[in-house]
């Protein structure tokens, strides 16, 4: 395919106001997400205790998850989003008052982390969603990775030393920032709808939401690519979870750092990220999608066999670091695959079955990290990850090559909107 120039390849309308509201809502999350485990872990030091808030924050993708995907297909995208952003800015702000009236125990630590993971479950799939909108004449690869980098700099970046800074300060600063974050990007939201976007006018019943959820799943099982994809993700983030479940208590008493250190090196895990994300389009085009997965996922063993032997948290951190860039290119790319082959009308639906099987894996592993971690030590869930990813690695030679994937049908019973396949070929980046 002939590359196409810069002048001729440009976002539609939105997209970088989309970007920015996506970006500053990624500062948030990384803010709460770092300090509402490290606060955690000064209320109690017992592993099964700590996991738990990274188990509530991964079990509404079961409960909320499938659901909440379905009725992104039957509401208006763009205002649900900015709703979302809302609704997490007043979960916020209610721990916030929790700290200062006394009553932050472990209990209403893990409530918040599953309220808010339950807003996220739609907030995710709508972002994911309005990306064509959004995207204009540049390729969906592109899309996703200039969003999924802006984020991971503000979430993973900024979010942990932001987090740090402020926890050391007082405990309920970092989550009063996320509040404002999350209020910031409700605004940002609010004016960033193309004109062309399109409003759905399904009549939304519970008895209407359990049948498309269900034809969700179904759409899912039938296509054979998406369900081998959906299965190794699945398994990869279980085996992530199961160490970050612990990873605070693993720098803390195995690598014997401080609380403003470990925000340190989890900043040098995010470099293997965005490197990730900013590789990802040329790897695509010069590797294949399929090709790209597999590299994803052959990262992934060895990094976590370094890490659990390490002893050094440098030498941690940088091994860390190579899971982070198997699991950036594995979201951009697994979340074009689902732009392209899933039909816009069943977007949301097939994603909440999706991400009830990617991410209904990961409270298990989280649960399971804590548990192996209390009777093994904390080294062990990340040998455990290692024996795991690699299974996947394995197979992913034949389910994930580049020629099972362009001879993908989108549905069983359907071809797609771009040809017989339904999967066009990864499109050229721009320079």
């Amino acid at each position: 395919m002939k590359p196409s120039t810069a002048d001729n390849r440009r976002f539609g309308p939105g997209f970088w106001r989309l970007w920015t509201a996506t970006t500053v809502s990624g500062l948030g999350d990384g803010i709460r997400i770092f300090a509402l485990s490290v606060y955690a872990a000064t209320l109690t030091s017992d592993p099964v205790h700590v996991s738990l808030v990274a188990v509530a924050g991964q079990l509404p993708w079961v409960l909320v998850g499938p659901f909440s995907g379905t009725l992104v297909d039957m509401v208006d995208r763009w205002r649900m989003l900015w709703i979302c952003d809302a609704a997490r800015s007043a979960v916020l702000g209610c721990f916030v008052l929790a700290i200062l009236t006394g009553r932050a125990d472990i209990a209403v630590v893990v409530v918040t982390a599953f309220l808010l993971s339950a807003v996220e479950t739609m907030a995710d799939n709508l972002s994911q969603a309005v990306v064509p909108d959004v995207a204009g004449s540049r390729s969906l690869d592109s899309a996703n990775s200039k969003l999924l980098t802006g984020r991971l700099v503000t979430m993973e970046f900024l979010g942990a030393p932001v987090g740090t800074a402020l926890f050391v300060v007082a405990h309920l600063l970092p989550f009063g920032l996320a509040t404002f974050c999350f209020a910031a990007s409700t605004v940002l939201i609010l004016g960033a709808r193309p004109g062309g976007a399109t409003v759905p006018r399904a009549r939304v019943t519970l008895r209407g939401v359990g049948s498309r959820t269900a034809e969700g799943v179904a759409w899912l099982w039938r296509h054979r690519v998406l369900r081998s994809v959906c299965a190794m993700v699945a398994l990869l983030n279980a085996a992530v979870l199961a160490v970050l479940a612990v990873a605070v208590l693993y720098a803390l008493h195995v690598l014997h750092v401080s609380e403003t250190v470990y925000g340190l090196l989890l900043l040098v895990i995010a470099v293997g990220g965005l490197l990730g994300l900013l590789v990802s389009e040329r790897l695509v085009v010069k590797l294949g999608r399929g090709r790209t997965l597999q590299l994803a996922l052959a990262l992934c063993p060895p990094a976590f066999v370094v890490g659990g032997l390490a002893s050094h948290p440098l030498a941690a951190a940088v091994a860390l670091a190579l899971v982070g860039t198997g699991v950036a290119l594995v979201n951009v790319v697994t979340t074009t695959l689902r732009q392209v082959l899933v039909p816009p009308e069943r977007f949301g639906q097939v994603s909440g079955a999706y991400r009830l099987v990617v991410n209904g894996l990961s409270p298990l592993g989280g649960l399971g990290g804590g548990l192996l971690a209390d009777r093994l030590g904390l080294r062990a869930p990340f040998f455990a990850a290692a024996v795991l990813l690699a299974v996947c690695a394995v197979a992913s030679l034949t389910l994930l090559s580049d020629r099972a994937l362009d001879a993908s049908p989108q549905e069983a019973d359907e071809p797609g909107p771009h040809g017989p396949s339904g999967l066009p070929a990864a499109e050229t980046a721009s320079p």
